[in-house]
């Protein structure tokens, strides 16, 4: 069991970078190409980062979480699920906060803060139901695009599918906790606003798998 635990720490430190990768493509598309384009590109390229940890069968923490509701799982994986979280948290923020010493001085610094920022403004109870909705929201494309990637493992379908509900997400600008944490990195933004966005966001992001479990279940009893 340890040496498993073990691995998925490992594993969930890859993921985490893996995200974060997915990211800093994002930050270096929008800051590029102005408008629209660059969101356009940032987010279509943003899923490689989610690509290479289905591909390579990394622990990420918000494509695992799903799991819990499709069936009862053994005692182990319960535990694993916060091991990941943690591995995911040392990937994406040590590679957020590597990408800072290396653009600190730069202007990429401005497509950073206009990541980071709107993600800090937590005043009113509007920004919190925004928060936790955008987060459940991008649980429920998480878990579409890793299960329809499962499902269809390598073709075509299967990556149109995951790219898709990765552009959804990133697009619409719905939170994904370890992006986030790769962002709040890059920005060196530690503050309390910053632990409330992830408390949040991990939260909610771990409810949105449910709508997900859901559709599939129905479409299996329609087929049945």
């Amino acid at each position: 069991m340890a040496k498993g635990l073990l691995m998925h720490f490992l594993k969930g430190i890859l993921a985490g970078l893996a995200i974060g990768v997915g990211g800093f493509l994002y930050i270096i598309m929008t800051f590029a190409i102005p408008g629209e384009g660059g969101k356009v590109l940032g987010s279509l390229l943003f899923g490689i980062g989610l690509f290479t940890v289905c591909t390579f069968g990394l622990s990420l923490y918000t494509g695992k979480i799903g799991l819990i509701y499709e069936k009862k799982q053994d005692k182990a994986f319960y535990i694993a699920l916060p091991i990941m979280l943690i591995g995911n948290a040392i990937g994406a923020f040590g590679l957020g906060v590597a990408c800072y010493y290396i653009f600190k001085d730069t202007s990429v610094m401005e497509a950073v803060n206009a990541a980071v920022n709107p993600r800090l403004t937590l005043g009113s109870f509007n920004d919190y139901l925004s928060l936790c909705v955008k987060s459940f929201l991008c649980g429920f494309c998480v878990y579409m695009a890793v299960k329809l990637f499962g499902l269809n493992r390598l073709k075509p379908l299967g990556i149109l599918g995951l790219l898709t509900f990765v552009f959804i997400f990133v697009y619409c600008g719905f939170q994904h906790c370890i992006a986030n944490m790769f962002y709040f990195g890059m920005g060196l933004a530690f503050n309390a606003n910053m632990a409330i966005n992830l408390v949040l966001c991990i939260l909610f992001n771990s409810f949105g798998p449910i709508i997900g479990v859901l559709l599939f279940k129905l479409i299996d009893k329609k087929k049945a």
